[in-house]
């Protein structure tokens, strides 16, 4: 038996953003896989699902360590899908868990790929979760395209020339991960011209949570890594 994989995203962070799907598969989870970037490092993902896990819910926690080396990066990819290849031995079913969606700069993406590779048999369900930016402008009321508008989803680090590309194009920036230069990144939006409306918003929906309007405020502080800006370019013509 190949086995079956759910990948579900459990949303931004707090459990009143995971959907019913991702609900009654965790409520018959035998074994978690959870993504860990080191050692320490707390489990957001955890924390959200824990209230619909099962007792004695087996957890594996699998390594996806913040490299940029890509040799480094596929071993540990290959690593996590080889153990998951031998849980649904064991178990018949996997249930990974990630913040937002399975499928937007998500590991999981990854893990899919190198455990077809090893099991080409496995079935795969994925179970989509509430992106960040979309609870977030939610959060802030604030639409996030119209009408013929253009959306660009970036991650940090980005440099000046994409930003201006950007904002040529662009009506509504997202910028996820902007703990990697939070501070930088403000200056570069400042000369694309793109500094006069501007969103922050950490650890949404979790303890901690911050809405900022006025993000340039903050440019000399260290923000959560959970956080992300909504950057609107009212000058460009729809």
């Amino acid at each position: 038996m190949a086995g079956t994989l759910y990948g579900l995203g459990v949303g931004p962070g707090g459990s009143g953003l995971v959907t019913q799907k991702a609900k009654d598969i965790l409520g018959r989870t035998q074994v978690l896989c959870l993504p860990k970037s080191g050692p320490g490092r707390e489990s957001v993902a955890l924390q959200v699902a824990a209230p619909f896990l099962p007792a004695g819910v087996a957890v594996e926690e699998l390594l996806f360590p913040m490299s940029r080396d890509r040799e480094v990066l596929v071993r540990h990819w290959k690593l996590a899908a080889e153990r998951v290849a031998g849980l649904l031995d064991c178990f018949g079913a996997v249930t990974f868990i990630t913040i937002g969606d399975p499928l937007v700069y998500s590991t999981f993406g990854y893990l899919m790929r190198h455990l077809l590779a090893v099991r080409p048999a496995a079935r795969i369900e994925v179970v989509p979760g509430v992106t960040s930016f979309v609870a977030a402008a939610s959060r802030l009321q604030l639409p996030l395209v119209e009408g013929d508008e253009r959306l660009a989803v970036l991650t940090v680090p980005v440099t000046a020339e994409e930003l201006a590309a950007c904002a040529a194009f662009f009506h509504t920036l997202v910028l996820l991960k902007v703990s990697a230069d939070y501070g930088g990144t403000l200056q570069l939006l400042k000369q694309a011209g793109l500094e006069k409306e501007a969103y922050l918003v950490s650890r949404l929906g979790g303890e901690g949570e911050l809405v900022c309007h006025a993000p340039f405020s903050l440019s000399g502080d260290t923000v959560d890594y959970l956080s992300l800006l909504i950057v609107k370019n009212r000058g460009l013509q729809a």
